[in-house]
């Protein structure tokens, strides 16, 4: 896909991978790209700045993926300023850090929180934008994670894990549910260095990327760029791709 005169939309797009990802689809041409966020609004306004500075519209919108009405209030919002949308990246996220084998403290109020953001809320985008996904012949992009393949004890919990794996399993039956009009692939990276990392480890996050780089055969943990660029391959590079993941993880899995 040729990403002239195209419109992108990225959730949880303010910070992180979502936001490597806003600037990786300005940078690679695309006309406009909508960030959406839930409560980073700073981020996403500051955000949309650079993605000016690229040559690209920016527009910012808040909704919660959690919530459907909020989701397609999004969706036509995009349909009334661009008239069109082309490309949809389900990067929202979130997960509870709760050890793998402690079972007890994994509890009902975060297997709902986990899977409704990660799985149901990819679905809701996905389901609102496929209207307009078929008008352009356009692209889903699921970012999965490395933790919906391998089961390190150092996941960040089960259910993220399990989540993971249903955007994984959602992401093949989204392909076979909207084709031939729409393609739809998905993303696994591993440990990332983004500011959610660093805030969950803290003091301790050096030590943890030493750790993950150790037992990554590259010898390294992701950027967000990196991410985010294959996430643009996908975009810009896969016309007969589609149901896949593209494992992003540096070697992890092969061990």
């Amino acid at each position: 896909m040729e990403l002239t005169d195209r419109v992108a939309l990225v959730t949880g797009g303010a910070t992180g991978i979502g936001r490597a990802t806003v600037l990786g689809l300005a940078q690679a041409g695309a006309a406009a790209v909508v960030i959406n966020y839930r409560s980073s609004k700073k981020e996403a306004a500051q955000l949309a700045t650079e993605v000016r500075g690229a040559g690209a519209e920016a527009r910012c919108i808040r909704a919660d993926v959690k919530s459907d009405d909020e989701v397609r209030r999004m969706i036509q919002q995009v349909e009334r300023q661009f008239g069109r949308l082309d490309v949809l990246v389900n990067n929202a996220g979130v997960t509870h850090w709760v050890q793998v084998a402690d079972l007890e403290g994994l509890t009902d109020a975060m297997w709902d929180d986990i899977l409704d953001i990660n799985v149901k809320g990819a679905f809701r985008c996905a389901r609102a934008a496929a209207p307009l996904l078929a008008k352009s012949q356009g692209m889903v992009v699921n970012v999965s994670s490395i933790s919906g393949i391998v089961a390190p004890a150092t996941i960040s919990s089960l259910a993220y894990g399990t989540a993971k794996a249903a955007l994984i399993y959602l992401t093949r039956g989204l392909a076979v549910a909207l084709a031939p009009k729409v393609r739809v692939n998905a993303v696994a990276p591993a440990f990332t260095d983004t500011k959610w990392m660093q805030e969950h480890y803290g003091k301790e996050y050096k030590r943890a990327v030493a750790k993950a780089s150790g037992q990554i055969p590259l010898q390294r943990i992701a950027k967000p760029e990196e991410v985010a660029a294959a996430i643009v391959g996908l975009v810009t590079g896969g016309d007969f791709v589609t149901g896949q993941t593209l494992i992003v993880d540096g070697g992890l899995s092969l061990g």
